[in-house]
Parts: C-alpha cells; sequence; structure tokens
C-alpha cells in the first residue's frame, strides 16, 4: 500500500540548531533511536530500539541526500520484507524560527503506515523538547 505522510512543525529556534539536532547521532538518539548516523551521502547506518513481536528491532537506513542546512533524504527499512520507505526532512527559516517539513513516503502495510502516523508527531514533539535542552 502507498503511503504518503507529511507532517509541518514550526520550533522557535535558529535553523543551525535544529539541523544539528537532524544530523547529530547524540541529539538524534535522545528523540529518535539509537543510532549509528553520519550525516554523509552514502552512509549506511541503523536506528534501534526495543523489538516486539512484530518489529525486529532496528531499521536499516542510507542517507540518500543531504543539503545542508536544509534538507536530507534517507532511506528507512524497518524489515528484509519491506521495500526501503524515504524520510526526508526539509527546512526552512520562518519569522521567530524554523519549519521543518517531514516526509515519510513508500509502500508498506496498514498497520505500520499507523504506527507511523501516530509515531511521528510523538518524536517530533519529543525534538521539541530536545530542542529547548539545547538552548
Amino acid at each position: 500500500m502507498k503511503m504518503e505522510i507529511v507532517l509541518v512543525e514550526d520550533y522557535a529556534h535558529p535553523l543551525a540548531r535544529v539541523w544539528a539536532a537532524l544530523t547529530d547521532p547524540r541529539a538524534l538518539a535522545e528523540w529518535l533511536m539509537t543510532n549509528d548516523f553520519e550525516p554523509r551521502i552514502g552512509k549506511r547506518f541503523t536506528f534501534s530500539g526495543p523489538p516486539s513481536a512484530d518489529w525486529r528491532g532496528w531499521m536499516d537506513c542510507e542517507v540518500l541526500e543531504i543539503e545542508a542546512p536544509r534538507r536530507m533524504v534517507w532511506s528507512w527499512r524497518r524489515s528484509e520484507a519491506e521495500p526501503p520507505n524515504r524520510v526526508e526532512f526539509r527546512l526552512e527559516p520562518i519569522a521567530g524560527g524554523t519549519r521543518l517539513t517531514l516526509l515519510h513516503t513508500g509502500d508498506t502495510e496498514p498497520a505500520i503506515e499507523g504506527r507511523y502516523r501516530s509515531g511521528w508527531p510523538a518524536k517530533l514533539a519529543t525534538l521539541r523538547q530536545i530542542l529547548v535542552k539545547l538552548d
């Protein structure tokens, strides 16, 4: 099933700070998942968390595109059986801060899409808290 999730969040922080929270592995671990991320095209990395009955406990990812400090695209694969999805972050300066647009697209099962649709807003809310801590 084709999936397209688009979320737009405005953060009261400068673009450089939001970009850092998206590209620093320690910051990513705080708001998203434990990882071995590096912000360079071609870097294969994993996000890991507690496994569950329907998840092996890690995502296989790769940095597909980076246009620092405005845009980054990852491949995102939750299992060997699922084709890779795309996760894209776009940043733009706005009055008083930064607008983050997250796009998650690809083919997935309806139940998994539901988890992404509920999970990403929660993760972006945690990102908001992490950005305040970076002040």
